[in-house]
């Protein structure tokens, strides 16, 4: 890491201890994006908030959920992210075929059972705006909520991929 991770709850401020208390009960530990952020815990709480409702309280079904963060990571080269969704993806049943194709970027040759959010996700971080086709093809799929929720949960892994890809040292 480019700056050191907070490692240890001792390392915050004493007034600011609860935002480790509470990352480590939604989380288990502080580690990745999340110790770095430490180093504003008021940063770390708010995003370890959305963080908690993205994973935990979205509408989103987890395939779904998993496949906006994962094709997400892909797109900003985030490796610390797509090990991490790619493992939540295929427990939340998403076929190795799918992964496979989200790894190698071919989004085209998706099934469309799971293509619909990987375009939707591809077009938002590429060219950061959906086409009228991608988003009725969400739409099909979502309510306004879930809709919503879709773009809530692309934007907080393109943050975390941005943490994680800022503050790690390039080879």
């Amino acid at each position: 890491m480019r700056i050191p991770e907070v490692s240890s709850r001792d390392a915050v401020p004493a007034e600011q201890r609860h935002v480790w208390d509470a990352i480590v009960a939604s989380r288990g530990s502080v580690r990745g994006p999340f110790a770095v952020l430490m180093h504003s815990p008021e940063a770390a709480a708010r995003v370890a908030h959305l963080g908690t409702f993205i994973r935990f309280e979205s509408s989103l079904d987890p395939a779904s959920r998993e496949l906006a963060a994962l094709v997400t990571a892909h797109l900003l080269d985030c490796e610390y992210e797509r090990a991490a969704h790619e493992r939540l993806a295929r427990e939340a049943g998403v076929p190795d075929a799918v992964l496979d194709a989200v790894r190698a970027k071919q989004f085209a040759a998706i099934d469309p059972a799971y293509g619909w959010v990987c375009e939707f996700a591809r077009q938002l971080v590429v060219e950061h705006r959906v086409a009228p086709a991608a988003f009725d093809a969400a739409r099909e799929r979502l309510d306004t909520r879930g809709l919503v929720e879709l773009v809530a949960t692309i934007g907080y892994y393109a943050n975390i991929a941005a943490v994680l890809d800022a503050f790690t040292e390039t080879p």
